[in-house]
């Protein structure tokens, strides 16, 4: 009896562990900010536009849309008439798209990998 409850007990703990079909693999847009905005321009190439926002702030456009196809994950299922089947999580395209950025830029001299993602547009 005790090590049926055991049994029990580690494999419900064991269930907190496993990942869900939902999540989301990209990153988000959010996700840059704090991270100078020359990464964001080594990977995605020049803006399409810049421009002043404010004295301190400069806003970037990119325009950029990101496809990235999830799922195929394996996952079991037990019949314990006939044994375990194996299946897998349906694949489904998740979309990212990011408009441009805001940036701090207290002056026009500050270098690009100095200037720092605040806001998302």
């Amino acid at each position: 009896m005790k090590r049926t409850i055991v049994a029990m007990g580690m494999a419900l703990g064991a269930a907190g562990c496993v990942s869900t079909t939902h999540e989301t693999v990209t990153v988000s847009c959010t996700d840059y900010i704090g991270r100078p905005i020359s990464e964001r321009i080594a990977a995605l190439g020049p803006p399409q536009a810049t421009y002043r926002i404010n004295p301190t702030e400069i806003g970037y456009v990119f325009d950029t849309k990101e496809t990235a196809f999830v799922g195929g994950h394996t996952y079991y299922t037990v019949n314990y008439m006939v044994g375990a089947d194996k299946h897998r999580t349906p694949i489904r395209p998740v979309t990212t798209r990011c408009r441009g950025f805001v940036v701090q830029a207290p002056s026009a001299a500050t270098p690009v990998s100095q200037r720092i993602i605040v806001d998302v547009l």
